[in-house]
């Protein structure tokens, strides 16, 4: 059986709306048959402009794919998240001209905090963060949608899982 947090979405929609304006990449987008009204029509407009697939599902389906109970009618799918190397890190601080400013993060379990830490970090204008591969959290579809709910956009270079 597959394991639902194991999935790279985000539910809801204004965490969708957020992914959206964000201009991450995301696969799909689900909405639930029927909950065409409000903020819907928003996210639908937007999906079309990026041309990203809409698929309408039945509630039962939805519920099935769903995470979280309050998904709103709404479930964005994202590409895996990849990780890059220190050597990355450090390169990109070089072509903005800047000292590497590199966040070592350790235990870190709750995805809810990681996802706060790489939103503070993004404001701070943290080059990277170095995740411990075992014994902490992944990026996972929560850690994304917390993380997403900053002005800055968190570009996927910014984890690197040491041994």
């Amino acid at each position: 059986m597959e394991n639902k947090e194991d999935k790279n979405q985000v539910e809801g929609r204004n965490s969708v709306i957020e992914l959206l304006e964000s201009g991450k990449d995301i696969n799909k987008i689900f909405i639930e048959k029927g909950e065409k009204h409000g903020s819907i029509y928003k996210i639908i407009a937007m999906a079309k402009a990026r041309k990203i697939i809409i698929v309408e599902k039945d509630k039962k389906q939805m519920e099935e794919m769903a995470q979280n109970k309050n998904y709103q009618g709404v479930i964005a799918i994202t590409p895996p998240f990849n990780y890059c190397e220190i050597e990355d890190i450090i390169e990109k601080a070089k072509k903005q001209k800047e000292d590497p400013f590199v966040l070592i993060l350790d235990g870190i379990e709750d995805p809810h905090n990681l996802g706060s830490i790489i939103r503070t970090a993004e404001t701070a204008g943290v080059h990277g963060i170095i995740i411990p591969k075992r014994r902490a959290v992944a990026v996972n579809s929560t850690v994304s949608k917390v993380s997403c709910r900053s002005s800055r956009t968190y570009d996927g270079c910014k984890g690197y899982k040491y041994k």
